[in-house]
C-alpha cells in the first residue's frame, strides 16, 4: 500500500484518507472476476497502485459476503513459515500451542463466507501458494484477493494486470487520471496549488516523465511543498534522488521510490538483474530479436537470457505489450534504475552493451536502405518508425563513442521516408564535426546532409556541403561515393531552374549511379531528373522522364533490394537492365543517360500510368513522382490528371507519415482547388500545408522562388474570393488537422477536377558553368587559361590525378567532349556578363 489508507486492527479494511482517482475499468473487471473466481491476483510493478485498487474493489464487493472483507498486510513478514500464524493473528483466530496454525485457520475459515485480501505477496510466493491452495479447497465460502508483483501460479487463479495511470497526450485538452492525481495531491500538500493554462503543460510533462506511476506522482506532489512545479520538472533527471522520503506512515517499501524498486530488484535472480541492467539501454519498446542481440553474450547466453526475460516479465519488471508480436517495454523509472546498475558494472560492461545496441540498429537501417526502393519499403519503414525512441538512443550512444557517421550514413532512408529534414541535418551536422578523414560514411553523410539542407530552402548551405562531398569522394576515388556526391551537387543546383544545366547535372549523376550498379541511386536520380525538368519549365519532359522512374521501380530484380552497403563493380547490373547502355560518353559528347531518358519503350502522355510497380507498396519514390507529375499536368492544363496523381501521391506519402511529401502534394491540391474556384477547400488545404511546412523547416516550398510565386498567386486568388477574414478562419481549420486528418481531407475528394491550369514555371536563365562546384569552376578557369593538367595541379596544390577527375566531371556535367569547349564556354559567359554590365 502507498499513500491514502490507514490500517485498522483485526484485519478490517483500512479507510481511505485521500481521494481515489480513476481505475473505473479495472474496478469493473475486478468485481466481475470476484463474482466468478475464488482467487484473483492484482498484478503490477511496485508503486502502480495495486493495493489501493484491491482495497477499493474489496470494499465494493464486501456486501456480497456474509462476513465481509478482511485484509492482511504481508510486506513486513520475512519468514515464510510464519505466514499461517500472521494471517491467523490478523483475523483474530486463536491458535493453541498443540495445534498447527494452518489447521486452526482452516477450521475458522471453513465456517465463514469471507473475502480475504492478501496484500504484497511477491516475496512470499511459495508460502502464499501453499497457504491459499488448502484454504480454498477446505473453505467453500472463502475468496482470496491478492496483490503481487508476480502471479501465485495456483490452480484457478485469475490475474488482473494493473498499468500506470493514463497520461495526458501532448497537446490534448483532456487531463488524464495521472494529471488529476497530481493536482489533487499537490493541492492537499501545497495550499493554493491549482492547474492553470500556464502550468498545465509542465504538470503534464512531469506526469509523463514519471510514466504515470501513482507512487512517483504522490512523491512528486509532496515535493511541491518546497519546489515550484517548473523547478521540480527541471530537476527530474535523477528521479530517485529527487523523489526521496515520503510520508513516514507509508510502508517502508513505499517511503521512497528507490525503496519500491529496490524491493523488486531484491526479488530477482542474478541473471534477471543482469538482464534488467542491459535492457535499460532501450529507450522505448523492443522486440525479442533486438533484446537478444543486445543483451546476450558469454556471461548471459541465449538460454539464460530467455529464462531471465520470462522471469522479469512475470515479476512485472518488463511489460509485454503485444502477445502476438512479442513486443516488450521496460518502464521509464525501472529503466533509469537499470541504467544505474549497468554503470555499476563498469565502463566496459556498459560500452559493450551499448555497442551491441548501436550495431543492431545499424543493421536494421542497412537492411532498410537496401530495400528502400522495393515493395518491402513500407513494412520495413513502419517497423523502424515504431522504434524511433530506440533509434534516437542509438544516435546518442554512437555520438558518445565517436561512431555517429556510421549511423548517419545509413539512416538517410529512414529520415527521407519520415520527411524529417531538420532532424536529419541536426544529427548529420553533429556527425560531420566528429571525424574529418575521408570515408564512404563521410561522403554519404555530406551528400544527404546537403540534400536535406536543400529541402529546407538553404541553397548556399546545400551547395557547400555538396562541394565537400564531391571533393571527399574524389580523394577516395570510389565510384559509388562519387555518384552520391554528384547527385547531391545536382540537387543543390537544379532547384534554381534553368534548362541549361539542371537536367544535365542530374543525368551525369544518374550515369555515375549506373556505373556503380546502385539501383536505389538510379531510381532517386531518375526522380530528380523529372523534377529538374519541371523546375526548368519543361512539364512535357517531366512526364516523359517520369515513365523511366516508374519503370525502374518495377524492373526485374528490384524486389531483391540493393547491395549498396558495399562497393559494386562498375557495370555489374548491365545484364539485368536492358534499358541501359554502357554508361560511357558517346561520340557526340553527350553523357550516357539512357537509363534516365526515354529509351524504355513507347513514350506516354501520363507519367504515372501503366507501370509495373504501380501496385507495389513502394511509397516514397512513387509518391514523389506522382506529385511531380501532378504539377506537370496542372501546368499543361490537365486538371483531371493532376488531381488523380496528387490524390494518390498524398495517400502514399501519408502511409509513410512523410511530412514533407504530404505537404508537397497537399500544397498542389490547394492550387488545384483554387484554380477550380473551390476557395473554401483551397483555404483549408493552404492552412494544413502551412502547418506542415513549419514542421519541415523555415522555408516553405523547399525554398524555390518559382514555386513560392505560384503559391502566392493561388493563395491570393482564394483569399480574394473569400475575403481575408473568412479565408483566415478556414485556414485555421486546416492548420488544426492532424497529419492523418490532412491526408484524408486532401485525398478523399470525389468531385471531378475542372480547372484550367496552365500556369508555367518561368525558366530562369543561368550560366551553364553554374552546374560546376567551386573547385570545378577553378579548374575550368585554369583550363580556359591554357594550363595543362600538371600545371593546374601545381597551381591548386592538388594531385594531377585529382585534376583529371575534376575535368572528367566538368565534361560530364556540361555534356562536352573536349577542353576547348570548356574554354569557349567561359569566354562566351564572360563576354555576356561584360555586355550586361554595359
Amino acid at each position: 500500500m502507498a499513500f491514502g489508507s490507514a490500517r485498522p486492527p483485526g484485519g478490517r479494511l483500512p479507510a481511505d484518507v485521500t481521494g481515489f482517482v480513476g481505475r473505473e475499468a479495472e474496478l469493473s473487471t475486478a468485481n466481475a472476476l470476484l463474482e466468478r473466481s475464488r482467487l484473483v491476483t492484482v498484478l503490477g510493478p511496485g508503486g502502480v497502485g495495486k493495493t489501493r485498487l484491491a482495497l477499493r474493489a474489496a470494499a465494493q464487493a464486501a456486501g456480497n459476503y456474509a462476513h465481509g472483507a478482511r485484509c492482511v498486510e504481508l510486506s513486513d513478514l520475512r519468514v515464510p513459515r510464519l505466514l499461517p500464524q500472521t494471517v491467523a493473528d490478523a483475523l483474530g483466530v486463536a491458535v493453541q500451542a498443540c495445534r498447527p496454525p494452518l489447521d486452526a485457520l482452516t477450521a475458522y475459515l471453513s465456517e465463514c463466507e469471507l473475502l480475504l485480501v492478501l496484500d504484497t505477496c511477491e516475496h512470499l510466493l511459495d508460502a502464499c501458494a501453499a497457504l491459499t491452495g488448502p484454504l480454498l479447497a477446505r473453505s467453500p465460502g472463502l475468496t482470496v484477493l491478492a496483490t503481487s508483483r508476480q502471479a501465485l501460479d495456483v490452480p484457478g487463479e485469475h490475474v488482473l494486470p494493473v498499468s500506470p495511470l493514463p497520461l495526458p497526450a501532448p497537446g490534448a485538452t483532456g487531463d488524464g487520471d495521472a494529471l488529476t492525481l497530481l493536482v489533487q495531491r499537490a493541492a492537499a500538500v501545497a495550499p493554493g496549488f491549482t492547474l492553470t493554462d500556464a502550468n498545465r503543460a509542465q504538470a503534464a510533462a512531469l506526469c509523463r516523465r514519471l510514466d504515470g506511476l501513482p507512487l512517483a506522482i504522490e512523491l512528486a506532489a509532496v515535493r511541491l511543498r518546497a519546489l515550484p512545479l517548473d523547478r521540480l520538472l527541471a530537476q527530474a533527471g535523477d528521479t530517485f534522488a529527487l523523489l526521496g522520503p515520503g510520508r513516514s506512515t507509508s510502508p517502508a517499501r513505499h517511503r521512497t521510490l528507490r525503496a519500491a524498486v529496490d524491493w523488486s530488484h531484491e526479488l530477482c535472480t542474478p541473471a534477471e538483474r543482469l538482464l534488467w541492467a542491459r535492457l535499460s539501454v532501450f529507450a522505448g519498446p523492443f522486440g525479442l530479436t533486438a533484446a537478444d542481440a543486445v543483451a546476450t553474450d558469454a556471461e548471459l547466453p541465449a538460454p539464460a537470457f530467455l529464462t531471465a526475460l520470462v522471469g522479469l516479465t512475470e515479476k512485472s519488471v518488463v511489460q509485454r505489450l503485444d502477445e502476438r508480436r512479442g513486443c516488450y517495454r521496460l518502464p521509464a523509472l525501472l529503466r533509469e534504475y537499470g541504467a544505474e546498475r549497468l554503470r555499476e558494472r563498469g565502463r566496459e560492461g556498459g560500452e559493450a552493451c551499448r555497442g551491441r545496441f548501436v550495431a543492431h540498429y545499424r543493421a536494421q537501417l542497412v537492411a532498410f536502405r537496401a530495400d528502400f526502393a522495393t515493395s518491402a519499403q513500407l513494412a520495413r519503414y513502419r517497423a523502424l518508425a515504431a522504434e524511433r525512441q530506440n533509434l534516437d538512443a542509438a544516435l546518442e550512444y554512437a555520438a558518445a563513442d565517436g561512431g555517429l557517421q556510421g549511423l548517419t550514413a545509413v539512416m538517410w532512408a529512414y529520415w527521407l521516408c519520415a520527411g524529417l529534414p531538420v532532424e536529419a541535418t541536426t544529427w548529420m551536422a553533429r556527425a560531420l564535426r566528429e571525424r574529418q578523414e575521408p570515408s564512404q560514411d563521410r561522403v554519404m553523410t555530406l551528400a544527404w546532409c546537403s540534400m536535406f539542407t536543400g529541402n529546407q530552402g538553404d541553397r548556399a548551405g546545400a551547395s557547400s556541403l555538396a562541394d565537400e562531398a564531391v571533393a571527399t569522394a574524389d580523394r577516395l576515388r570510389d565510384t559509388r561515393a562519387s555518384a552520391w556526391a554528384a547527385l547531391a551537387a545536382s540537387a543543390a543546383r537544379f532547384h534554381d531552374g534553368g534548362p541549361s544545366h539542371g537536367p544535365a547535372l542530374v543525368r551525369a549523376a544518374g550515369t555515375l549511379m549506373h556505373r556503380a550498379g546502385d539501383r536505389t541511386g538510379r531510381r532517386i536520380a531518375a526522380l530528380h531528373l523529372s523534377f529538374a525538368h519541371l523546375l526548368a519549365g519543361q512539364p512535357a519532359a517531366t512526364l516523359d522522364t517520369a515513365r523511366t522512374t516508374l519503370e525502374l521501380l518495377g524492373e526485374n530484380g528490384a524486389e531483391q533490394g540493393d547491395q549498396d552497403g558495399q562497393d559494386v563493380q562498375d557495370g555489374q547490373d548491365d545484364q539485368d537492365d536492358q534499358d541501359g547502355q554502357d554508361g560511357q560518353d558517346d561520340q557526340s559528347g553527350q553523357t550516357g543517360n539512357s537509363d534516365l531518358s526515354d529509351q524504355n519503350g513507347q513514350r506516354g502522355q501520363s507519367g504515372h500510368s501503366g507501370h509495373s510497380g504501380q501496385d507495389s507498396t513502394e511509397c516514397y519514390i512513387y509518391g514523389s513522382q506522382l506529385s511531380t507529375c501532378g504539377l506537370a499536368h496542372l501546368m499543361l492544363g490537365a486538371p483531371a490528371e493532376a488531381a488523380d496523381a496528387l490524390r494518390r501521391a498524398v495517400l502514399l506519402k501519408g502511409c509513410l507519415e512523410d511530412v514533407l511529401g504530404v505537404a508537397s502534394a497537399t500544397e498542389l491540391l490547394a492550387w488545384l482547388a483554387a484554380d477550380e474556384g473551390r476557395a473554401r477547400r483551397a483555404a483549408r488545404l493552404f492552412g494544413a500545408t502551412a502547418a506542415l511546412w513549419r514542421r519541415v523547416g523555415p522555408h516553405p516550398m523547399v525554398g524555390n522562388a518559382q514555386l513560392q510565386a505560384l503559391h502566392d498567386e493561388y493563395e491570393r486568388q482564394a483569399r480574394t474570393a473569400l475575403g481575408a477574414r473568412r479565408f483566415a478562419a478556414l485556414a485555421a481549420e486546416g492548420a488544426s488537422l492532424t497529419l492523418d486528418q490532412a491526408v484524408r481531407y486532401a485525398a478523399e475528394d470525389g468531385r471531378p477536377a475542372s480547372g484550367t491550369g496552365r500556369r508555367a514555371l518561368t525558366a530562369r536563365a543561368a550560366p551553364a558553368s553554374a552546374a560546376l562546384t567551386r573547385r570545378e569552376r577553378e579548374v575550368a578557369e585554369l583550363v580556359a587559361a591554357g594550363l595543362s593538367n600538371r600545371r593546374i595541379a601545381e597551381r591548386l596544390v592538388i594531385s594531377k590525378r585529382t585534376v583529371d577527375a575534376h575535368i572528367e566531371h566538368i565534361l560530364g556535367k556540361l555534356g562536352y567532349s573536349s577542353r576547348t569547349q570548356i574554354s569557349a564556354l567561359l569566354r562566351e559567359e564572360g563576354a555576356s556578363e561584360a555586355g550586361g554590365e554595359g
